[in-house]
């Protein structure tokens, strides 16, 4: 998936030292590494991507829950708390 976005003049520069540095093998690569640091350091905004994601129909609870880091339970937690509506749990019954 390919996206654009506009950044300032200097940040570009900078991007384009690291590649031309032997840091990066391409532009692409320091922008994923950038934004990866700057999800793992910053949990409220990972955990409100994770919602999101859910509440569009882009993710399971079990992927938000990964998202966020976080154990299922407390992803359906926040969920509820947000007032996302959760669908009800499947009961297996016993076909013997």
């Amino acid at each position: 998936m390919s996206s654009s976005f506009s950044l300032p003049t200097l940040l570009v520069a900078q991007i384009g030292a690291l590649v031309a540095s032997g840091h990066f093998s391409s532009r692409s690569d320091v922008v994923k590494e950038a934004l990866r640091f700057f999800l793992e350091e910053k949990q409220h905004l990972r955990g409100a991507a994770a919602v999101e994601l859910y509440r569009s129909g882009q993710a399971t609870l079990t992927k938000g829950a990964e998202i966020a880091s976080l154990r299922p339970e407390a992803f359906r937690e926040i969920l509820r708390d947000q007032g996302v509506v959760l669908p009800d749990p499947v009961e297996w019954e016993s076909t013997e």
